[in-house]
């Protein structure tokens, strides 16, 4: 691989991440949810071109997971069985692309993040993207997805900064 091709690379996942952090900043939930499977298309060409399988069969099911939160406004979607199923295909994730361990972080990291999307405790959904956060750094790290590693860097310290204003520092100014 040329350095002016792994450049490209990087900058696939740099433009999936850069997308991800901006969705939120959209006030229509449509929007966020279709700048969510743009940046789940980006990564899997990108994680593709590293190799990294694990990282490709991830955000494959990211698509999915997406495609079915687009439609939670039907029975069928808030159905608690899609919970489990997507536990589970994260779970298995990693074992079908097996590279090595490093590949269990981001079946960990997709799980942790899944039951905080799914769950309605704001205060377990931060911990839980707080504990997602170096599992993700980690695996980019040796996936070789030094864009998208930096960019967790970022998430990583937003998420921290998020459980001390909202959670701990409530707690500490409380007593």
């Amino acid at each position: 691989m040329t350095s002016v091709s792994f450049f490209l690379i990087q900058l696939l996942g740099l433009a999936g991440s850069l997308i991800a952090i901006t969705a939120l900043q959209s006030g229509s939930r449509k929007k966020i949810l279709s700048l969510q499977l743009l940046c789940c298309v980006l990564w899997v060409v990108h994680y593709g071109l590293l190799g990294a399988w694990t990282g490709v069969l991830i955000n494959l099911i990211g698509l999915g997971r997406a495609a079915v939160c687009a439609c939670n406004d039907r029975p069928w979607a808030k159905n608690p069985l899609w919970l489990v199923f997507f536990l589970v295909c994260y779970g298995v994730s990693p074992l079908l692309t097996w590279d090595g361990a490093y590949c269990l972080l981001l079946g960990g990291a997709m799980m942790l993040t899944t039951v905080a999307l799914w769950v309605h405790d704001m205060r377990l959904t931060r911990l839980l993207f707080l504990l997602n956060s170096p599992l993700m750094l980690l695996y980019n790290l040796m996936a070789r997805s030094y864009s998208c590693a930096a960019i967790e860097v970022a998430a990583l310290a937003s998420f921290a900064l998020a459980v001390w204003r909202f959670d701990i520092r409530k707690e500490v100014c409380k007593s």
